[in-house]
C-alpha cells in the first residue's frame, strides 16, 4: 500500500517509517528538514510543514491510507501542531478522497473507568500531562468531527525501543492488566497493522504492554 506519513522525524514516526518500508509499503513522508529522515529503503520526501495545506496535499495525494504521529514541544508547552496539523491533514484527505487514517494520541483521551468523562478529566490525572493531553483531545475531536475512517491510538508513556510484541489493546478505555509504558516499536507495529485490519474504525484504542 502507498502510505502518507506525518511526524516521520519523531521517535515513533521513525519506527513507523522503518517498519512500513520493511513490510513492502511505499511511503510519502512530510518533513520540514528532510535530512532528519533516514531509512534503509527508498521513499518519497515532501519538504514542508504540517500547517502548509499545499505540502500536506502533495503528501496525501495517491495514498491508500494516512499515518499521523505528530509531536512537538514538551509536556509543559506542547504547542498546537498536533491539533492544527490534524485539521490540515483531514482537509487534505477529504479533498483527495483518502478515507483511512490511523493517528497517535495519548492515554488521557480514553474514557475513565469508572466514568463519567475522560481520564484527563479525573481528579487524580497527573497535572504535568494536562496540557499535552488537552492537545491530544483537540486532535481527536478534529477526527471525530470528520467522516473519515479514523483510528486514534492512545498509549501511555512510549519509550524509544524495539517492539516486543506483548501488547494488549482495548476500544476506548485503557486495557486492564497493562503496564504504564509500551515501546514505541510496538505502537508503530499496531498502527501499521490497523491500517488494513480496520478493527477499530472511528474508535479510540488503549494500548500498552501486557504485564
Amino acid at each position: 500500500m502507498h502510505l502518507a506519513l506525518f511526524g516521520g522525524t519523531g521517535r515513533t514516526g521513525r519506527r513507523i517509517l522503518g517498519q512500513a518500508l520493511a513490510n513492502g509499503h511505499t511511503v510519502a513522508a512530510l518533513a520540514r528538514d528532510p535530512s532528519r529522515l533516514s531509512a534503509t529503503h527508498s521513499f518519497t520526501v515532501v519538504r514542508g510543514d504540517v500547517l502548509d495545506a499545499v505540502a500536506v496535499g502533495r503528501t496525501v495525494a495517491g495514498a491508500g491510507a494516512v499515518l499521523v504521529a505528530l509531536g512537538g514541544g514538551s509536556v509543559q508547552d506542547p504547542g498546537t501542531a498536533r491539533s492544527e496539523g490534524m485539521r490540515t491533514i483531514v482537509a487534505a484527505m477529504e479533498q483527495a478522497g483518502v478515507r483511512r487514517v490511523v493517528a497517535l494520541g495519548g492515554a488521557g483521551v480514553l474514557d475513565a473507568v469508572p466514568g463519567p468523562g475522560l481520564r484527563q478529566e479525573q481528579a487524580g490525572y497527573p497535572a504535568v500531562f494536562s496540557l499535552v493531553s488537552r492537545e491530544h483531545r483537540k486532535a481527536w475531536e478534529v477526527l471525530a468531527a470528520s467522516d473519515l475512517d479514523w483510528t486514534f491510538v492512545c498509549p501511555p508513556d512510549i519509550p524509544d525501543a524495539e517492539p516486543v510484541g506483548h501488547y494488549i489493546v482495548s476500544a476506548d478505555v485503557f486495557p486492564e492488566g497493562g503496564s504504564r509504558s509500551i515501546p514505541n516499536g510496538d505502537v508503530a507495529a499496531f498502527m501499521l497493522a490497523e491500517v488494513s485490519r480496520r478493527q477499530y474504525v472511528r474508535r479510540r484504542v488503549g494500548i500498552t504492554t501486557r504485564l
